[in-house]
């Protein structure tokens, strides 16, 4: 009796530690995603508002979601006091310090942290879009394969593990 009740364990963790994992690749695609949109509000705003960078990121951060939301909070604060710093030093240090723990590539963060030499310009913004819709793209077809492979890994490595112990 133990012993099943210890193989339906094993087999129901391992299949939730697969589970989790698939997981934590959906929470990538959701970051990217969840940048684009903020990049296309600032981009509309750009255009159609004039505002001041500083006042744009204070509007962003109170729609933005997730880690997203105090990285724009501390941005905007930072840009008003400035402190004898460029904005580009603003903006590196910035991402650097509240963009660490996202789950992003380190070149999707070059081009993040590079996009921000010309942030005032709609059509760098757009063409930093489109190379951000491309990433989305490949991750969402990688995020559809690994999410089955570890859920598949999780039941199958548990299922091995109970051939093992038994």
């Amino acid at each position: 009796m133990f012993k099943g009740l210890g193989c339906i364990l094993i087999l129901i963790s391992s299949s939730l530690l697969g589970y989790a994992k698939g997981q934590e690749v959906c929470q990538r695609l959701k970051e990217l995603e969840e940048l684009k949109r903020i990049f296309v509000l600032l981009k509309k705003e750009l255009e159609y508002t004039r505002a001041p960078i500083a006042e744009l990121l204070s509007k962003l951060a109170q729609k933005a979601e997730g880690t997203y939301k105090p990285w724009l909070e501390e941005l905007s604060r930072e840009l008003e006091e400035k402190r004898d710093r460029t904005f580009m030093e603003i903006w590196k240090s910035s991402i650097e310090e509240n963009l660490s723990e996202i789950r992003m590539n380190s070149e999707v963060l070059e081009e993040l942290i590079s996009v921000g030499n010309n942030l005032g310009y709609s059509e760098n913004i757009e063409l930093y879009l489109e190379k951000l819709e491309f990433v989305i793209r490949d991750t969402r077809e990688e995020t559809k394969i690994k999410k089955k492979l570890y859920q598949s890994v999780g039941v199958m490595g548990g299922t091995f593990l109970i051939i093992l112990l038994l």
